[in-house]
């Protein structure tokens, strides 16, 4: 029910003002809100009776029945059709009659009277029929006590509207109806197409809330049954065919398909799984059937993971739209300070009291802080649905305003600017050990740990790793642990030279920097002060990186690596990438030292990791971008999350960003500068009620429209 921002802000004031409710937030393009309360004082159904009072209604977006298609298009088309039927029919009498007469200067004749009086009929169902929302949008607003776009368009219309009466009655003068009936026709007419302009908005975040199958087949007693997809359990056993959207997030049992993950990744290409597989729900069987066992079903799965971190993201309005929900409603009270003061003026200089009510009529209707209100949430939910299509994730929609501004682009080099699937290379040993044993020797304490590095040596050892006590790690330099049943023997290190702590001998370096040289990176292996060998091991650049940095180059970004690694591979991999700002031999709490040095600089800062090292360098970042890893988004805490490694996606979203801020300002230039001219000009009396309501209702469109550019 709510028609401008005024109307969001008037929800908030409501909520904000129930018992037990902490904080509110209300959007109005997106049509979604957030509410923090305390269970103990208060409960949703009073939210919602509270909300009902000023006529606004209210449904959890988490329930799947109450996701039903918004009546108010039709509602807002009906009442439309309701004034334009009877309105033409006013503005024909008009037209052909009543302006010849007044021209005349007929006012008091039998045939005016009568005139007036069908006229006064015409316009009454066009006011409080076509109108009824604008007059209950009014009342909801004064009951809030606030002021919105209703407000104003309800006091200019009635006090139109009562002046005829009363001109009608004592047949002493010109009559409005047609002033009322116009304002309202054109009104409603800038309200339907902007709710058409506002759903081709969110078409593309509501398109994501509908990709969750309402129903599966799952096996019970021996045979398929169908159910709602909400009852499914982890454990349950169901059966996807061909063509059908996966219910839930589960391993395949049986069979073997191509899926569509666009849902998830952005991309379209196909997906080819097989037994042990895991398959998400929303993803699209293309080919055969499959039988899976259910692992996470309901809000657990990684498409209801995605579908939440949109929605926290529309209800966080950043503090731009903060202001201009604020200055919205100021604005409106001061139109209304401004219509009562042009209606004394213009009494004080000797003019008529018609022409002074038209003036101030002019004033209340001309005035347009629904394009104040629309300027940044509109483009804001545009963005977010093209960004969650292609596969970014935006936690915060500040980081859109961030991400424009952003002068330096830091990259991690592991699982970053590379694949992070490494496989080891060579393994040289200094003992007589073999060098299965030193790898194997590696493997053990690594095993505890999520490094893309560590998953590769133990991986490559196989089932040779053996039982490990005393685990410590060093995020970004080691690890060590007791290796064995003789619990009395010497901790293992494995890292870098400078973690285990002793410096090999000149042949042995040699052989390492030959393989750092080549981009690959060396892990020690030290045993009580003794290298006793290394790892060396390759992780190709990712595909996508060279294109992504010189997108990111051509945006005028500087371009840093910082990387954990030794200074060689660093150097290597930066050559190879084309990138000549690099640091090796970094840990997590010195790569966000550099990040604060360029910011002292005065730089705006961002960050790409994977997440595991780089936790302080991505929180120190003004903006941080990581990849998602498995089923798991709701776990990462980046401002962006990537849902598939393809780096082009940040240069992208840096033009989008950049995009989405050059409109918000148009939309806010717009919005201030034709409320600034057209205010004056009608409190001056240059504008009529009429053409009020036309540039008031352009102005809102305008808006719309410019909004609309972004899904280009």
């Amino acid at each position: 029910g709510m028609w401008c921002a005024g109307c969001a802000v008037a929800a908030e004031r409501v909520l904000r003002q129930q018992p037990g409710v902490k904080d509110a937030d209300v959007s109005f393009a997106a049509e979604r809100g957030r509410i923090r309360y305390d269970p103990a004082q208060t409960d949703l159904q009073s939210v919602w009776d509270d909300l009902g009072r000023l006529g606004y209604q209210a449904r959890l977006l988490s329930d799947p029945s109450q996701r039903q298609a918004d009546k108010q298009q039709e509602r807002t088309l009906l009442q439309l059709i309701v004034a334009f039927a009877f309105g033409m029919q006013v503005m024909l009498l008009y037209i052909v009659q009543l302006y010849p007469l007044y021209a005349a200067g007929q006012f008091d004749t039998e045939q005016v009277r009568r005139l007036q009086y069908l006229v006064w009929l015409l316009a009454t169902p066009v006011l409080f029929i076509g109108g009824y929302s604008i007059l209950r949008g009014a009342w909801r607003a004064l009951l809030a006590r606030t002021a919105t776009m209703d407000t104003l368009v309800a006091l200019g219309t009635l006090a139109a509207y009562s002046y005829s009466v009363y001109i009608t009655l004592t047949g002493s003068g010109e009559a409005y109806f047609d002033s009322v009936a116009m304002i309202i026709m054109f009104i409603l007419l800038g309200r339907y197409l902007e709710s058409l302009g506002g759903s081709q908005a969110r078409k593309d975040i509501s398109q994501l809330f509908q990709l969750q199958p309402q129903k599966a087949q799952r096996q019970q007693n021996g045979t398929w049954q169908e159910v709602p997809a909400a009852q499914l359990r982890a454990g349950d056993t169901i059966l996807v065919r061909p063509g059908e959207r996966v219910p839930a997030d589960a391993k395949i049992i049986e069979g073997s398909g191509a899926f569509n993950e666009a849902v998830l990744t952005g991309e379209a290409n196909v997906v080819d799984k097989e037994v042990g597989d895991t398959v998400f729900a929303g993803t699209i069987l293309t080919d055969a059937a499959i039988t899976a066992v259910v692992q996470q079903a309901s809000e657990e799965t990684r498409l209801a993971q995605i579908t939440h971190l949109v929605e926290e993201t529309l209800a966080n309005k950043p503090p731009i739209q903060r202001l201009a929900d604020r200055a919205s409603t100021y604005f409106a009270i001061g139109i209304l300070v401004a219509a009562f003061l042009t209606f004394i003026g213009w009494l004080l200089t000797g003019h008529a009291i018609n022409q002074a009510l038209l003036t101030a009529v002019a004033v209340l209707v001309v005035a347009c802080p629904c394009a104040l209100g629309l300027a940044t949430p509109l483009a804001l939910t545009v963005t977010l649905g093209r960004t969650t299509q292609a596969g970014i994730l935006v936690r915060n929609t500040a980081a859109l305003e961030t991400a424009a501004q952003i002068q330096r682009m830091v990259f991690d080099k592991t699982g970053t600017l590379t694949q992070g699937n490494m496989s080891v290379v060579q393994t040289v040993s200094t003992t007589d050990k073999r060098a299965e044993d030193i790898l194997c020797l590696a493997a053990s304490v690594e095993q505890f740990s999520e490094h893309p590095v560590a998953k590769a040596i133990v991986t490559a050892c196989g089932d040779k790793v053996k039982t490990a006590t005393s685990f410590k790690a060093v995020r970004g330099q080691g690890a060590s642990a007791k290796v064995g049943a003789n619990h009395a023997s010497a901790p293992i290190q494995v890292g870098s030279e400078a973690y285990v702590g002793v410096w090999a001998e000149e042949p042995l370096r040699e052989t390492a920097v030959l393989h750092t040289q080549k981009g690959e990176t060396v892990v020690w292996v030290s045993q009580s002060q003794t290298v006793v060998g290394f790892i060396a091991l390759r992780d190709e650049p990712n595909p996508t990186a060279h294109e992504a940095l010189q997108q990111l180059h051509d945006l005028n970004i500087q371009l840093s690596l910082l990387s954990g690694d030794n200074p060689q591979t660093t150097a290597a991999i930066a050559a190879e990438l084309g990138l000549d700002d690099f640091t090796g031999s970094l840990h997590p709490a010195q790569k966000a030292a550099h990040i604060q040095a360029w910011q002292e600089a005065q730089e705006k800062v961002a960050m790409v990791g994977d997440g595991v090292n780089d936790a302080p360098a991505l929180a120190q970042a003004d903006l941080s971008f990581t990849v998602a890893g498995g089923t798991d988004v709701a776990g990462e805490t980046s401002d962006v999350i990537l849902t598939q490694p393809d780096l082009t996606l940040v240069p992208r979203f840096i033009i989008r960003s950049r995009r989405t801020r050059r409109i918000i300002v148009e939309n806010l230039g717009w919005a201030f500068g034709y409320n600034l001219l057209a205010v004056p000009l009608a409190a001056f009396g240059v504008i009529s009620p009429v053409i009020a309501a036309v540039a008031m209702a352009t102005s809102s469109l305008l808006v719309v429209g410019n909004s609309l550019r972004l899904r280009r």
